[in-house]
């Protein structure tokens, strides 16, 4: 997360620890090359929401450090947690993958014509099942990240009740929050979300100072405390973040089941 207060000293240990992939949103992360070292194998895969963003990254790398990304992650407003759309651009089809993909596809078809590097466009948001990943394919995906689909899973360490949080919420129980940080972000409405939108301040003291935006001195809740304390059980005391497509989850199901209903054979 760009957005990080040591996101730099994040960065240069995953290089100097040989990770084999850092993918970097929450913010473009425009210097992102210069953490690489000489030989470095580390792949670096920033998180994009329009073909701009898309388009200032690849200028700044390619120009500064003459690198091209290895892969461009299309996330799209049906994402769960922070967005990187303002408010009003969630619920347009101006934001929508339908119109973003095929946009981003043709761009980094463009930059292989000029670079020779093929560079990958993974959809992620609002993905569920094969029928998903075969349409995003359709409009230029080569891969899919998929997140809300596997925190009902028996290989999750969460606690199982926000696990439950998951397979009980309704389309309905969605919803978009503002969060400290400044950002839109879509979530599970829960008593605590509630509160706070009716003003009742959550005290706390800033155990972390983690992120560059949040003004903690105003804001109405710790969102790092409120986010580790729901995926503790403790879901009076935070919220649980989510994709629009929650309200497909059934019940606790394990991993392989997941990949199969994303990627296996029609029956």
């Amino acid at each position: 997360m760009v957005a990080l207060t040591n996101y730099a000293e994040m960065v240069a240990t995953a290089v100097k620890e040989k990770i084999d992939v850092i993918v970097s949103g929450a913010g473009l992360p425009l210097d992102l090359p210069s953490y690489l070292e000489e030989g470095s194998e580390t792949a670096i895969i920033p998180v994009v929401s329009s073909l701009k963003s898309a388009t200032v990254i690849f200028k700044r790398w390619f120009g500064r450090y003459r690198y091209v990304p290895d892969g461009f992650v299309v996330e799209g407003p049906k994402a769960g947690g922070h967005l990187g759309y303002r408010v009003e651009e969630i619920f347009s089809e101006e934001s929508s993958l339908e119109k973003t993909l095929p946009e981003i596809r043709k761009f980094v078809d463009r930059v292989k014509l000029d670079t020779g590097k093929n560079i990958p466009v993974i959809a992620a948001g609002g993905i569920f099942d094969r029928d998903d990943v075969e349409r995003v394919f359709k409009l230029g995906a080569s891969a899919v990240q998929v997140g809300t689909a596997f925190v009902a899973t028996e290989e999750c360490d969460a606690d199982y009740r926000f696990k439950q949080a998951f397979v009980d919420a309704r389309s309905e129980d969605v919803t978009i929050i503002k969060s400290p940080v400044g950002m839109p972000g879509r979530a599970i409405r829960n008593k605590f979300i509630e509160d706070v939108e009716n003003g009742k301040r959550k005290p706390f003291k800033c155990a972390y100072q983690c992120i560059k935006t949040c003004n903690y001195k105003e804001a109405p809740y710790c969102i790092a405390e409120a986010l580790l304390n729901a995926c503790k059980g403790d879901l009076e005391n935070g919220f649980a973040f989510c994709g629009s497509e929650v309200h497909r989850i059934s019940g606790v199901t394990t991993v392989k089941k997941v990949i199969d209903r994303l990627f296996g054979e029609r029956r």
